[in-house]
């Protein structure tokens, strides 16, 4: 459902950032925008055609945020009409992204648009509903995984979690389920191992799952082995 620029954790250079996207017609979604994802955006010229993108933020760790100032400039300057904003910026109200980007010299109603939302809140744009949710991550800013409604399609993306809600254990109501996974498995880990997955989500359950954000150390033939889907980048070197 979703395509992907990077599917890797913050380390896993070889995998790139963990960034994905979803196009319909002249817009396009854009699901975080990591140290390296404008420069693979721009490399494969994932623009072309679009003339409005709509960015959704889960959290300002920077390989969720890393590269988002250079894409807003870079599509101010150089995509579409030249210092006309096509950018949208679309996050919760807590997680200061306004901030990060005014430090990188972007002004909101001028380079780009921001949107504040309620937790918890539904909201629609131009050809999907979004609705952010606070997940369990780290301490020091708040994290969120986001609920979206595409061509009738329900779809769950954690971000950044260490733990799985209830609801998403038998996901009956979501057609496609995109989880924080990695091979580390430790006390404390801030992502969501493996084995922990496993031992949440039940076998018959499983074809929904996509595992995404992966370490160095993960194992796609073992995730497969279990039943669970492994992202794979649209663009596949780095």
């Amino acid at each position: 459902m979703l395509k992907f620029i990077g599917s890797g954790s913050a380390f896993n250079t070889k995998l790139g950032n963990n960034s994905a996207y979803y196009k319909v017609g002249n817009q396009m979604l854009l699901i975080d925008c990591g140290s390296n994802i404008f420069h693979r955006i721009k490399e494969n010229n994932l623009l072309e055609g679009i003339e409005h993108i709509h960015v959704l933020i889960t959290h300002t760790h920077a390989d969720h945020v890393g590269s988002l100032a250079d894409f807003i400039f870079y599509c101010y300057y150089c995509h579409g009409e030249m210092a006309k904003p096509n950018v949208s910026v679309y996050s919760a109200y807590d997680v200061k992204i306004e901030e990060l980007l005014a430090i990188n010299g972007i002004m909101p109603g001028v380079q780009c648009f921001i949107k504040k939302c309620q937790s918890d809140t539904q909201y629609t744009l131009n050809f999907c509903k979004v609705l952010f949710e606070r997940s369990s991550h780290v301490k020091e800013i708040p994290s969120y995984s986001i609920e979206l409604s595409i061509d009738d399609k329900l779809i769950y993306y954690t971000g950044d979690t260490n733990y799985l809600k209830e609801s998403l254990r038998n996901p009956k109501v979501f057609d496609f389920v995109y989880v924080d996974t990695c091979k580390a498995d430790y006390e404390g880990n801030v992502h969501l191992s493996l084995r922990k997955l496993s031992e949440l989500v039940s076998p018959d359950e499983r074809s929904k799952f996509w595992c995404m954000h992966v370490d160095e150390g993960f194992d796609r033939q073992e995730a497969e082995t279990l039943g669970f889907n492994v992202v794979t980048n649209e663009f596949l070197t780095f």
